[in-house]
């Protein structure tokens, strides 16, 4: 095929037009037109955020040239090397470790962890901003709605009903929360007073 029949032609405006042409089945391809700045999509740059541009402008290390980090960097890594192989070796001057105080540290690392590991109860903590008059009002708010299910439990079980494990230990659960209502009641009556 003759090369200036696919070569395309740039028209005034920028456009680019490339001319039809024969395939060897015999069949004709369309001429072709291409507006002016188009890029395909193949050839279009990688998206860059903003963040990652500015990043790439900052030197590692401002007011220093790349050489001097470079050779901090080699300094920095050979100091390391020697003092980890002396780390390493055994030091005859520290006295072996006995069991005890091995379990004695072993002990004092995990004490800390379970303490965490363990939030205490939010009755327990009553928070700072929260009045104790608000807490003890709740709390017996909660306990009477927990007598209204155990009472209306105990209504189900006389007319016949079957209960459920979880409801069987709820309603022997509920002289317990009774007697909790009326301390917490006793107990606000004497911060009104």
């Amino acid at each position: 095929m003759n090369r200036k029949l696919t070569e395309a032609t740039v028209l005034e405006t920028g456009e680019k037009i490339i001319p039809g042409s024969l395939r060897p089945d015999g069949t004709v391809r369309k001429e072709r037109r291409i507006r002016a700045g188009f890029v395909p999509q193949d050839e279009q740059p990688v998206y860059m955020s903003r963040g990652a541009l500015a990043k790439q402008n900052v030197p590692t290390c401002p007011g220093m040239d790349e050489t001097e980090v470079m050779a901090l960097k080699q300094q920095a890594t050979k100091a390391k090397k020697p003092s980890s192989s002396v780390s390493q070796a055994p030091n005859p001057q520290s006295a072996p470790k006995t069991s005890a105080s091995v379990q004695a540290t072993s002990k004092a690392a995990t004490v800390p962890k379970a303490a965490a590991a363990e939030p205490p109860a939010q009755s327990e903590l009553p928070s700072e901003h929260e009045d104790p008059k608000k807490t003890l009002e709740k709390r017996i708010l909660n306990l009477n709605k927990k007598i209204r299910q155990c009472n209306t439990l105990a209504e189900r079980k006389q007319a016949g009903a079957t209960l459920d494990k979880e409801q069987e230990e709820k309603l022997a659960k509920s002289t317990g929360w009774q007697e909790e209502v009326r301390l917490l009641e006793e107990q606000l009556a004497n911060l009104v007073a």
